[in-house]
C-alpha cells in the first residue's frame, strides 16, 4: 500500500462541515459560527491538511497575528490520523508561515489535560511560560501558557 499524499490548503467556507466532523467529541470543538467568523478575521490565518487522493481534511490550525506576534488559537487532528506526524506537518508549516510575515513569537495555550499536544508542542520547542487557573470549563481545568521564540 502506498503512502497518503497530503497537502497544506488555506481554509475555505467549503471545508467547515467536514471540520465540524473532524472535531466532533473533541472538548474544545468549534461551531460553525465561530469558524466561520475566524474565516471574517483580518489578522487571521487558517490552514487544513488535506488528503490527496480522497480531499478529506485531516487537520486544521487556526490563528492571529498581531504586529510580531502570532497566537495559535486552534490545532485539531482527525482522531484516525494523530500520531501520523500530520499536526507535526501543519505546525511547522504555519510556524515557517509566521517567519515569512516577521513574527519573533508564538503563543497559545492547551488544556493542562492535553498530554499528546503538549508534547508536541514541546517537541517543536514550545515551552510552559504560565498557567491560567480553571480557564476551561466542561470540564473545568487549568489552560498552559505556551511561547516559542521564532
Amino acid at each position: 500500500m502506498g503512502r497518503i499524499k497530503l497537502h497544506i490548503d488555506q481554509m475555505q467556507f467549503k471545508d467547515i462541515p467536514a471540520i465540524i466532523e473532524l472535531e466532533a467529541g473533541t472538548l474544545s470543538a468549534w461551531g460553525r459560527e465561530h469558524l466561520e467568523d475566524e474565516l471574517h478575521q483580518p489578522a487571521g490565518f487558517q490552514f487544513v491538511v488535506r488528503n490527496e487522493a480522497s480531499e478529506k481534511i485531516e487537520a486544521v490550525l487556526c490563528g492571529r497575528i498581531m504586529a510580531d506576534e502570532a497566537e495559535i488559537l486552534k490545532l485539531s487532528v482527525a482522531e484516525g490520523s494523530r500520531q501520523k506526524g500530520i499536526g507535526y506537518k501543519l505546525l511547522d508549516f504555519v510556524l515557517n508561515y509566521c517567519k515569512t510575515k516577521g513574527i519573533k513569537n508564538c503563543f497559545l495555550e492547551l488544556r493542562a489535560s492535553n498530554t499528546a499536544a503538549r508534547k508536541l508542542y514541546e517537541k517543536r520547542g514550545f515551552f510552559r511560560v504560565g498557567t491560567r487557573k480553571n480557564y476551561y470549563d466542561d470540564p473545568v481545568e487549568d489552560a498552559i501558557l505556551a511561547q516559542l521564540e521564532l
